[in-house]
């Protein structure tokens, strides 16, 4: 996160939604408005520890008073959203970006269906608000996790969009379950599709839909952690600190910015999928294999890389760190 981006905000509220989610209310540390953002967009959180998180907006975009975000604490969590729970209080100071937005409703939007998951909700959250707000027709599917009926119930009570919104449980005595195949049916050919959740819940919905002539343009999926492929022995390449002339070699299954940490030299990481930017750094020396999809052309031919995926193609590279 880059100074220019920094924005510093206090915690005004922390309110335990369910079972290991809390949702955050963040406002200007000065007392003034916030940066506008799109319906979708997320910010990055600096959070103690050092640790940097993506977490996405889930008020509505009108709002400048105030930032809401939603935070499950993962089970599998490196720290960030265990600190957030644990360590993170009313009255605390954060550092967040600008928002950003990977999830955007595109303009000529007329009509959609919100498919929802657990912590999956937020960014579907400032979507719908935006879609009621514009008169625009949609419906909201929102399935809650097993560990976590009831999240965000009285936001969307006091959204403009609560008669717009569908329940689902998993395993409880009501056990109403979605049935993903019928809400795609019979739909429009301008209907768009928005899903959020965790891999193994989205993509046989998204398979779905593209079987029944859902096309791509009209899918837009947020994803939370990198979809991987199963481990394979990758390139190993040696990367060289200009600053200090330590020199580490990269085994085939740690990407840089894991591998480094763990010697004791920090890259800031987020998203950890090539998304963001967050981990940018330059390469005065050394050829680069990019496997990001956010660099652009000129970017890259300056050196930069983001090394949380990306790799040498070989030998030695010199990082400007």
């Amino acid at each position: 996160m880059t100074d220019e981006a920094a924005h510093s905000v206090i915690v005004a509220k922390k309110i335990v939604e369910s079972h290991n989610m809390m949702s955050f209310e963040l406002v200007d540390a000065e007392g003034g408005d916030l940066p506008a953002f799109s319906p979708g967009a997320h910010v990055d959180v600096t959070i103690p520890g050092g640790f940097v998180r993506q977490y996405s907006l889930c008020n509505s975009s009108s709002e400048r008073n105030r930032y809401v975000i939603g935070v499950w604490k993962d089970a599998n969590s490196r720290g960030g959203s265990v600190a957030l729970h644990e360590a993170v209080n009313v009255g605390d100071k954060l550092t967040i970006s600008l928002p950003r937005n990977r999830f955007r409703v595109p303009k000529n939007t007329k009509r959609a269906i919100l498919l929802a998951r657990g912590i999956g909700v937020t960014p579907i959250l400032s979507i719908a608000d935006h879609l009621k707000a514009r008169s625009i027709p949609f419906e909201l599917h929102y399935v809650y996790a097993l560990m976590s009926p009831d999240a965000f119930q009285a936001l969307i009570s006091a959204s403009n969009f609560a008669d717009d919104t569908n329940y689902y449980f998993e395993a409880s005595q009501e056990n109403r379950l979605l049935d993903a195949a019928a809400a795609l049916t019979d739909q429009p050919d301008d209907t768009q599709l928005f899903i959020c959740g965790a891999d193994w819940w989205m993509d046989p919905i998204v398979n779905v839909a593209k079987q029944k002539g859902w096309s791509e343009e009209r899918i837009h999926i947020e994803r939370f952690t990198a979809k991987l492929a199963a481990p394979v022995l990758d390139t190993v390449f040696e990367v060289k600190i200009a600053s200090t002339g330590a020199v580490y070699e990269i085994p085939g299954d740690k990407t840089v910015t894991a591998f480094l940490e763990e010697k004791g030299v920090k890259i800031p990481t987020s998203c950890e999928q090539g998304l963001c930017g967050t981990c940018k750094v330059k390469a005065l020396e050394g050829e680069i294999d990019h496997r990001d999809k956010r660099l652009s052309p000129e970017l890259r031919a300056e050196g930069y890389f983001l090394a949380c995926v990306s790799r040498g193609k070989s030998g030695q590279i010199v990082l400007d760190l």
